[in-house]
């Protein structure tokens, strides 16, 4: 059982969950007077189209705008001032409701979309569709006792919306939280139908939860002790939202003598979690190097060389070993680090074709622990490992600046 550690990083919230004395996970969020708009869901006015990068751009506010990729625009999108359907293209001046579905990502603006979306703690709740869907990571028997528990709720309204029923269900002694989560995302839903049509542009029709509290809830928190903050603010926060439906512990970290960044060593985790070289306890290590393009992951020998060196016989053996270690790193920098996109790694080159398959089932099966969609593609003729990762948020480094990061 781990813990879960809360407190305040250059006026922001830093979240790290411990898997006993390791980082399993590090995650930064806005401090409460610091809230971004991400999930929000606004009357935006269309600015701009522009057909070459297959995207729109809007603006929910007088001075801020938002990217809309025209793949993103579904034929029920909700329109203001005028009907929508499939055949009918997005023009300037449209009035339209949107959700911010991405982060502002260095110069590029935030992500919206016409999909809009309620992510809760047990389910998600989508706009557009009927019926309900179940994690693929609940068993046929847990799918079957959900929908019938379910259907004798007599929840009303729930069939004019689209549920997915999340993992974190398994969780609950009964299905009330749940069905307490469905009841509310149906009323949010029926009063915007209610008055977006009744309502100016650049109005905020949905303000999503603290983000903070977005990010905990995505957390199987029965498998963890406790969870434990330095800030009254937040600790009021974890009270009021998991104390009646929650087993972990929620403490208030009052000791004047050692800060809490201090007793979990949050500084030196942070530094080796935006460094370039990662130790490995079998005396290789990882050269990691993002790019613009892609995350260049170079798996190197090291110290574990010159024990390999003296076993000639055993040396592939000791590269696999270095190898599988390797790989549960790679999986676990990717997810602490939040990298996206396209990631090669340069394992050490083994002769054998049966190690090169065991070492890929192995990354495989870690990659498959992220919940972020976090792909395996292939090994390349020249050895090189190509991962995909979904971008959801900004990585870990983009909430330092430069000149920080060295006296993190």
């Amino acid at each position: 059982m781990g813990k879960i550690i809360i407190t305040k990083k250059n006026n922001r919230l830093l979240l790290t969950l411990f898997d006993e004395k390791k980082p399993y996970l590090i995650e930064m969020a806005p401090s409460l007077e610091m809230e971004s708009v991400l999930g929000n869901i606004y009357i935006a006015k269309v600015k701009d189209i522009v057909p070459g990068i297959h995207g729109a751009f809007l603006a929910i506010s007088a001075n801020k705008n938002v990217f809309l990729p025209l793949k993103e625009r579904c034929g029920e999108i909700l329109c203001v001032n005028k009907e929508l359907t499939q055949e009918s293209p997005l023009r300037q001046g449209d009035e339209i409701v949107v959700q911010i579905v991405g982060d502002a990502l260095k110069s590029k603006h935030p992500t919206a979309s016409g999909n809009l979306a309620l992510t809760g703690q047990y389910c998600v709740c989508e706009f557009f569709g009927h019926g309900i869907s179940y994690s693929q990571k609940l068993n046929e028997k847990k799918k079957k006792n959900i929908a019938e528990k379910i259907q004798t709720a007599e929840i009303e309204g729930r069939r004019q919306y689209h549920f997915i029923i999340r993992t974190n269900v398994e969780n609950l002694e009964n299905y009330e939280p749940l069905f307490h989560e469905m009841k509310n995302f149906i009323r949010v839903f029926n009063d915007m139908i209610g008055i977006y049509k009744h309502r100016t542009v650049y109005t905020c029709l949905y303000h999503r939860e603290l983000e903070i509290l977005s990010l905990i809830k995505n957390i199987p928190l029965n498998t963890y002790d406790e969870m434990v903050t330095d800030e009254i603010e937040i600790y009021q926060l974890l009270i009021n939202e998991f104390s009646k439906t929650q087993k972990t512990k929620i403490r208030l970290y009052q000791d004047n003598m050692i800060s809490l960044s201090k007793l979990y060593s949050l500084e030196t985790h942070l530094q080796e979690a935006l460094g370039k070289k990662v130790w490995l306890r079998s005396g290789g290590y990882l050269v990691i190097e993002p790019t613009e393009a892609m995350v260049v992951i170079d798996v190197n020998t090291g110290k574990a060389s010159s024990k390999a060196s003296s076993k000639a016989n055993g040396k592939d053996h000791d590269y696999l070993k270095v190898n599988l270690e390797a790989a549960q790193e790679v999986a676990r920098q990717l997810r602490i680090r939040n990298y996206s996109g396209m990631i090669m790694v340069d394992f050490i080159n083994m002769e054998s074709k049966e190690d090169n398959q065991t070492l890929l089932d192995a990354l495989d099966a870690c990659l498959r622990e992220d919940k972020v969609k976090t792909r395996l593609v292939d090994m390349t003729a020249l050895g090189i490992v190509e991962i995909t990762r979904k971008k959801t948020r900004k990585p870990l480094a983009d909430f330092f600046q430069r000149d920080e990061s060295a006296q993190i």
